[in-house]
């Protein structure tokens, strides 16, 4: 969202007059300005002492830092997928389907190349993870990268549909009488990796939420 001029040149004039942010804040929303109006115009200047205010860097969408969290993110669903599949196989075969035909092969298939992925994006997975944190250690303004925080919000959004989803199918199939110990655990997995990843970058946006 671009940030009206005339409330950022507001916003500067306040706090250079010794303004606090709780009144700026509460000021501008009795004018009528939203919420996310307010925080954007405030977060525009760095929350110090110094005057005149500090802007902060504008972040721009750059080729690199998009391949990066691309890349990032590319792995982590595709370590996610083939982390359940894994699990998945396993339960197959510990707990198989007496009228399934031929399962046990294809169940083993299925398991060779859950792991052959999973010991190629793991990796990868962490490496980029590393990377970009020491990238932000170096440079805390890359914390706040379009190409992050979009992409971050997307592996919220996936998260969330595929836990939502995985508690909808359970909750019909135990209605219609076709809920197993097998389609249970299987159940449980994909939910424990959708929340894991839900609840790794809500954290994440919540720590950038404090830093602002």
């Amino acid at each position: 969202m671009s940030v009206d001029d005339r409330l950022l040149q507001f916003v500067h004039d306040a706090l250079s007059a010794g303004r606090s942010r709780e009144e700026i804040r509460a000021t501008l929303a009795e004018a009528g300005w939203s919420k996310p109006e307010i925080t954007e115009s405030l977060d525009a200047f760095a929350a110090t002492d110094f005057a005149p205010p500090v802007p902060r860097p504008r972040q721009h969408l750059t080729a690199r830092d998009t391949f990066l969290h691309l890349l990032l993110f590319a792995s982590l669903c595709f370590v996610a997928f083939n982390l359940v599949s894994l699990v998945h196989g396993i339960l197959d075969l510990a707990l198989p389907d007496p009228t399934a035909d031929r399962e046990e092969r294809y169940v083993t298939d299925s398991i060779r190349w859950s792991i052959a992925a999973l010991l190629v994006f793991t990796p990868v997975y962490a490496w980029m993870t590393h990377y970009i944190r020491r990238q932000i250690r170096r440079d805390v303004g890359q914390r706040w990268s379009p190409a992050r925080k979009w992409l971050t919000y997307l592996a919220l959004f996936g998260a969330a549909l595929v836990f939502f989803g995985d508690a909808v199918y359970v909750i019909y199939s135990f209605l219609t009488g076709e809920a197993t110990l097998r389609f249970v655990l299987k159940a449980l997995t994909v939910a424990l990796v959708s929340g894991a990843i839900f609840a790794f970058y809500l954290r994440d946006i919540e720590e950038r939420a404090d830093e602002r």
